[in-house]
Parts: structure tokens; C-alpha cells; sequence
């Protein structure tokens, strides 16, 4: 919290030598000049105070493009992007731990501000339940991500020609969890209202 510029002046003043050549009355060249250097100090002290806030990147502002930077982000190249998701991005790459698993691929998701749900179809074999389906061979390396409340995903007829096929928030998710993906696997998308 920065101290007020009576506060430095008085700290400064006290610096200062004394004697006839050093008068110390408000109204003096000296108490004057001093007064200057207080209130840098005020400034220096509250540039200090947000520069405090700039140390973890949930309340970064002004440093966000060196916190991406530092992090490798943007990991895909998505226009327009809002503050607030950007920031959103180098919160969940900060804080982000190892892994794969589908739970983690929604964390994943939900960090970047979607709610997913990853199904994982497992191969029929003789140990599982006659109910069990028995899915196609192309499903063996594929995860199925539901994204959900995603309103403007896609084009649709009604829409101009200017309209992209997907939108940017789709396409913020899609390339974001492509780029975490295991070896060989794919994800294929539904998209929930």
C-alpha cells in the first residue's frame, strides 16, 4: 500500500543534513525540492503495488502478452480473442498438470471454459456383458468429446456467406485438445445444445 506524499516528505526531510544552509520551514527551496522526490517515491510505490498484482497470472493485466510468451501461447491461431480467454488460457497452462486420462481432458475443457464429457468406446471382448455394443473397429483409436451450452458452433443455412464453418470458441477447443492428444488417437466432436 503506497504511503501518502506528507509521509515521504517527511521521511526525506529527516535525511537531509541539518543546519543554517538546510532550512526545514514548508515554504523552503529545499523542503520544495524534496517534496518532488516524494512524490516519485508515491509513484514508485504504486507502480510496486500493481506490479504485485502482475505475479500470478489470475490477476495479470498488464504483463498477459509476456505471461503467453513465457508459456508458448497462443497454441492455436484463433482471431479475436477476448481478454478474458486469453487470460483464461494462461491460467490453465500455468496451473496444468500431466495427463491424459478422459477426467483430465475435461478439466482440461473446463479450465478453457467448456463443459465436455470425453466417451471412451471399449472393444467387445468375452468378459464384458452381453448388453455391451459391439463397436466398429474405427471407434478403437477414436474418443468421442460432447461439448455442451455450445450455442453459435456452426454454420447453418440461414447463415451468410461470410459465416465461418465453425466458430472461433469451436475452434479454440477443437485445436487446443488436438494439441494434447495420445499418439495416434483422435477426437471426434458432438456438439449438445
Amino acid at each position: 500500500m503506497a504511503h501518502a506524499v506528507e509521509q515521504w516528505h517527511e521521511v526525506l526531510l529527516q535525511q537531509m543534513p541539518r543546519g543554517r544552509a538546510w532550512p526545514r520551514d514548508p515554504e523552503s527551496d529545499l523542503a520544495k525540492y524534496v517534496r518532488g522526490f516524494a512524490k516519485s517515491l508515491v509513484d514508485c510505490e504504486v507502480s510496486a503495488d500493481q506490479l504485485y498484482l502482475e505475479m500470478r497470472p489470475e490477476t495479470t493485466v498488464q504483463l498477459l502478452p509476456d505471461w503467453e510468451e513465457y508459456l508458448g501461447l497462443p497454441e492455436c491461431a484463433v482471431p479475436n480473442q477476448t481478454f478474458e480467454s486469453r487470460r483464461n488460457a494462461v491460467i490453465e497452462k500455468y496451473h496444468r498438470k500431466g495427463g491424459l486420462q478422459t477426467w483430465q481432458i475435461e478439466a482440461l475443457a473446463l479450465a478453457l471454459g467448456f463443459t465436455v464429457e470425453v466417451r471412451e468406446h471399449f472393444p467387445h471382448h468375452v468378459l464384458r456383458p452381453v448388453t455391451y455394443p459391439i463397436w466398429p473397429n474405427r471407434w478403437r483409436y477414436t474418443l468421442e468429446v460432447v461439448v455442451f451450452g455450445l450455442t453459435d458452433w456452426r454454420f447453418r443455412v440461414t447463415d451468410t456467406v461470410i459465416t465461418p464453418l465453425k466458430t472461433q470458441t469451436a475452434l479454440l477447443l477443437e485445436c487446443t485438445l488436438s494439441r494434447y492428444k495420445l499418439g495416434g488417437f483422435t477426437y471426434e466432436y458432438v456438439y449438445e445444445v
